[in-house]
């Protein structure tokens, strides 16, 4: 068989799964994918660019190869420079093998004009659509993933046993010792005052330096964005908001209208230090607000904390109708106590002498019905 047949069948087959996989594996380690979060269809997706597929395998043309598929090692034919690391026909071959193998297909924006108030579009789009052809690939094209990775068995097992230990965590919470459950709580509260604090701080950042010199800085700018990976809200510290050029900054406010906002915002800080408390009744609510969360929780006493709120109120039930009971049984002793039962024979006795009444009744009212008789006669 010739080389060019034996290119031809290799072309015929799909790529291997293990290809794809180490390519996703990159795309999820940052080794030259930049892959992003888009919304398609009401559905969050991860979406990457073809430029950056193409820029990953001329960076690593070894990779093909160690997963059996044909080498993009060499020149291209039609430039004549045989000598090259890397073939670019063959690299647009083989992104295209993979799209017509269904391992990905291509999306495209679903806004094609830049928003109000800039001129140029974004990098990545937030929200996409199907292309009319999505199996084509093209060099500044955007692509979905259309497969999943193989899943870590051992990884799989470690978090499924982490979801259930901390459910049963979570329902032993009740019956958890004393300081455990404080330090639940005080951890919660902290993270909440950080969260709350920090947008604050950022906020009174942005106002200081848009009304004193017009920039609009921030501080964490990504700090509430939805669409990329968590650690990276936390970067870069510092950033200026973008112009309608999307390159220089935005143009600074007028000088009345900072002038305004410095107004407003004396006229807030007067009112506050004026009919605001003053530092020891926010210190002594303070203290208030938090004895009365741990008496509402049942952790200012480290008795009560054993159990919740309502196993405390159905125990005092439970002493409430054992004292009841006790009451009423001891009523009963009593009564019964005093009350005397009479003997079998005493029984008898009232049931002859209620018999002998009712004859004695009977031949009194036969005598006197005789009488009676006896008189009409006369």
């Amino acid at each position: 068989m010739s080389s060019s047949e034996e290119t031809t069948s290799s072309n015929s087959e799909p790529p291997p799964k293990s290809f794809c996989t180490a390519i996703r594996t990159a795309t999820d380690e940052k080794l030259g994918i930049d892959c992003r979060d888009a919304i398609l269809q009401n559905e969050r997706i991860s979406m990457f660019r073809g430029k950056d597929l193409v820029r990953f395998l001329r960076n690593h043309p070894a990779v093909p190869a160690a997963h059996g598929m044909p080498s993009i090692l060499g020149g291209d034919s039609a430039s004549g420079d045989n000598n090259a690391a890397y073939s670019n026909e063959k690299i647009m071959a083989m992104c295209q093998r993979l799209v017509n193998s269904r391992y990905f297909y291509q999306v495209e924006r679903m806004y094609k004009k830049p928003r109000p108030g800039r001129k140029k579009l974004v990098k990545f789009p937030r929200k996409v659509v199907v292309a009319d052809n999505p199996r084509e690939f093209r060099y500044d094209g955007f692509y979905v993933w259309n497969y999943d990775l193989p899943t870590n068995q051992l990884r799989l097992y470690l978090l499924s046993g982490l979801v259930v230990v901390a459910t049963i965590m979570m329902c032993l919470f009740p019956v958890a010792p004393y300081r455990v459950k404080l330090t639940v709580l005080y951890l919660s509260l902290s993270m909440l005052i950080l969260l709350l604090g920090t947008l604050i701080i950022r906020g009174l950042v942005f106002a200081f330096f848009w009304m004193t010199v017009g920039w609009h800085l921030w501080i964490f700018p990504n700090l509430l964005d939805e669409t990329i990976p968590f650690l990276d809200t936390f970067k870069p510290l510092i950033a200026f908001d973008m112009g309608i050029d999307g390159k220089s900054p935005p143009g600074k406010p007028s000088i009345p209208t900072r002038g305004v906002a410095w107004a407003f915002s004396g006229a807030v800080i007067f009112l506050l230090s004026t009919n605001g408390p003053s530092a020891g009744q926010v210190r002594d609510a303070t203290k208030q607000m938090n004895k009365d969360l741990l008496d509402y929780l049942k952790l200012h006493d480290p008795k009560l904390a054993i159990t919740n709120a309502t196993n405390g109120t159905n125990a005092t039930d439970g002493a409430v109708n054992a004292t009841l009971d006790g009451a009423v049984n001891a009523t009963n002793a009593t009564n019964t106590t005093n009350v005397t039962l009479p003997s079998l024979d005493e029984v008898l006795a009232m049931t002859e002498d209620a018999d002998e009444e009712e004859a004695d009744d009977d031949d009194a009212s036969s005598s006197a019905s005789s009488s009676a008789s006896s008189k009409e006669d006369l």
